[in-house]
């Protein structure tokens, strides 16, 4: 399988502004005026850059990152990059873009951006009728490439649900971004893709985060509503929430599914525990402890701190290996730290201890070895016949909890064939979990990257009105989600299956690559 690299993850500087729309209540009401349910495909896609070069590039360099349903498939492809397809402007002019829960801003090419740069085309601002320039500056700077331009407003269209006035980024810069060579463009205006289309390219991201997240607060603007929440705040979506269902890493085509709006119960098995998000405590710079271990709001230099959502991250207090003999190892953190759920990235990113830990507890001292250039583990690839897996242990609260939600990815799922369509095949293979490095790619010493590798055997659900994570074990995919002691309540919740007559339906791909967090400021410990 081959990979390559795109970026997603963005940790601003500054607090700011409120989330909207919120509900202190499980039982959500109907609204008048009634929503729609959007159900949109994902779709994967192989690109043909070796992920080892593609890592490469990047390695040794500071990370960085950042009514009723509406339904589409995911397109699935070997690797776990998800791209939705949006409209933008009137009439509206369609890019394909990428699906990525850990940042928050929506960004296309600018029609002045260079071909060189934007290969796939780009906004024609001059044929909307809706277009607004604002001039103030947008910008993210990744770990591998950078993109630069300005915000603007027009509509947005997803899945037939439009959200007038939508603040996004207009690129009329890009590096090492939008360069990746594929067999079909992205979009740029172009017609909206069939369903059936095999090969498609990124054309910018679409970013699920909370407001705080958008890269607005780090050029000293104001935080906005990102698209979904705007979803939420003009009753565009009967319930504040949004489910992903990635489903296997060998399904191809239209595979996977999100949906805004509801949850579709029919794609996972058992009850949905909850977990809450846990906030971030801030001051100017730099980013600090999330809610729980922050004290009294003061700095230990007098400043004082605020609280805020940022990413859609949970409690951890650990990780464990059930080995391929049956015993288990427990890898527990001294306090409690964070998970980040993050869609637009492949792999997990642990610490190097705990990584280098868990790699010998599933394919043993001499079944893996580090390629230094890239940064990953290059993992024998029989270890995908292993019985082993590996736990996540994540907590209700800040505490860690004598009856974790455990999330359990079988050794199946996180061997990545590099040269072959199967492990089975391949003479090389990548391991799903890499180290931080010694920097710890800028993130706290207990916090977490989880990517696709161990996402995709979990259904997720994303819970804006209550700030709080649903998973369960996603049917089709090896794995498991053992939610002892949690409380559930998704049948609070819209479900697709009652209102399929009424969906409107577009495409998302999903296309390979590894996506490497970028910081504009480093996280403290927590």
């Amino acid at each position: 399988m081959l990979l390559s690299i795109t970026t997603s993850l963005l940790i601003i500087t500054s607090v700011a502004t409120t989330i909207a729309s919120n509900s202190n209540s499980g039982n959500y009401v109907k609204r008048e005026n009634d929503p729609q349910l959007l159900r949109l495909p994902l779709i994967r896609n192989p690109y043909s850059t070796d992920i080892l070069e593609a890592a490469r590039r990047k390695h040794g360099k500071v990370l960085n990152k950042r009514a009723d349903t509406f339904t589409t498939k995911l397109y699935n492809d070997q690797g776990s990059q998800y791209l939705v397809q949006v409209g933008i402007g009137t009439p509206p002019q369609n890019f394909t873009v990428t699906l990525d829960t850990g940042s928050a801003d929506l960004w296309v090419p600018s029609s002045q951006c260079p071909k060189s740069e934007c290969p796939f085309g780009g906004f024609k601002e001059s044929a909307s009728s809706t277009f607004q320039g604002n001039g103030d500056d947008f910008g993210i700077q990744y770990g591998i490439g950078s993109v630069n331009g300005t915000y603007v407003k027009d509509t947005v269209t997803v899945a037939g649900a439009s959200v007038p006035d939508q603040q996004f980024g207009l690129a009329e810069t890009t590096e090492d971004i939008l360069t990746t060579p594929t067999s079909a463009g992205g979009s740029g205006g172009d017609e909206t893709k069939p369903n059936n289309q095999t090969s498609v390219a990124a054309n910018g991201i679409l970013g699920l985060g909370y407001p705080q997240l958008t890269a607005a607060t780090t050029q000293g603007e104001e935080a906005y509503n990102p698209f979904v929440f705007n979803l939420v705040e003009k009753n565009l979506i009967q319930d504040p929430v949004f489910s992903v269902y990635m489903n296997s890493a060998d399904q191809s085509g239209w595979a996977g599914e999100i949906i805004f709006g509801g949850v579709d119960k029919s794609k996972y098995s058992g009850e949905l525990a909850y977990l809450p998000v846990a906030q971030l405590t801030t001051q100017q710079q730099p980013l600090g402890n999330f809610d729980g271990n922050q004290g009294d709001g003061s700095s230990a230099n007098g400043q004082q701190e605020g609280q805020g959502y940022y990413y859609w991250m949970v409690y951890g207090q650990g990780v464990s290996v059930q080995g391929p003999s049956g015993d288990t190892q427990d890898f527990d953190l001294d306090s409690t730290g964070a998970f980040i759920l993050d869609t637009g990235t492949t792999l997990t990113y642990m610490p190097t201890k705990m990584t280098i830990q868990v790699a010998t507890a599933i394919a043993g001292e001499n079944g893996f070895q580090l390629d230094r250039q890239s940064g990953v583990l290059i993992v024998d690839c029989s270890v995908a016949s292993s019985n082993a897996q590996v736990q996540l242990k994540m907590s209700q609260s800040s505490d860690s909890s004598s009856e974790p939600v455990i999330l359990s990815v079988p050794a199946s799922e996180l061997v990545i064939p590099l040269d072959g369509d199967t492990p089975e095949s391949s003479s090389a293979c990548m391991f799903g979990i890499a180290p931080l490095g010694s920097s710890g790619g800028g993130l706290g010493s207990n916090m977490f990257l989880v990517g696709d590798s161990m996402l995709r055997s979990a259904y997720l659900v994303f819970d804006m009105g209550q700030n709080r994570v649903g998973i369960a074990a996603a049917n089709g995919v090896a794995g498991s989600v053992n939610g002892s002691g949690v409380a559930s309540d998704s049948g609070n919740f819209s479900e697709s299956s009652s209102i399929m007559n009424s969906v409107n339906s577009i495409g998302l791909w999903a296309a390979t690559c590894i996506s490497l967090f970028t910081m504009n400021c480093l996280l403290t410990t927590f």
